[in-house]
């Protein structure tokens, strides 16, 4: 249970680290005002659905969080350094939700026995007798 609640506010803190880092960009040039409202929306977005338990929806918002981090790098409005920082917190709270989004394997009933149904008793006369 501990592990658990470990893992969970390991996850949770990957995501405040992604916040801070997004955080305080109209200051620098590393990265765009623009940028960083969009990223950090969708990193809100992420924290939310996360702390709801919505592994699976956590998981679909980190793709696009990642594919507006490729996009942003690309166009030059986050640079390469600031996109490494940011891309460790994205791997780091992949890494913690993907065990969490992918469903336990649930346990196949075993086929119950037909003996002991019925009278029990083999007449012989099969299906026309």
């Amino acid at each position: 249970m501990m592990d658990a609640r470990r893992r969970r506010l390991s996850g949770l803190a990957a995501l405040v680290f992604a916040v801070v880092i997004l955080a305080g960009c109209a200051q620098t040039t590393d990265l765009s005002k623009d940028a960083a409202t969009s990223l950090q929306s969708s990193v809100r977005l992420v924290a939310e659905q996360a702390a709801s338990r919505d592994y699976a929806a956590a998981l679909a918002s980190l793709d696009s969080l990642q594919s507006q981090l490729d996009g942003d790098i690309a166009a030059g409005l986050v640079s390469r350094d600031r996109g490494a920082r940011i891309q460790a917190a994205i791997d780091l709270v992949r890494a913690d939700l993907g065990p969490k989004a992918t469903p336990s394997p649930t346990p196949t009933p075993s086929p119950t026995s037909t003996k002991g149904k019925g009278n029990g008793k083999d007449n012989g006369h099969g299906k026309d007798g």
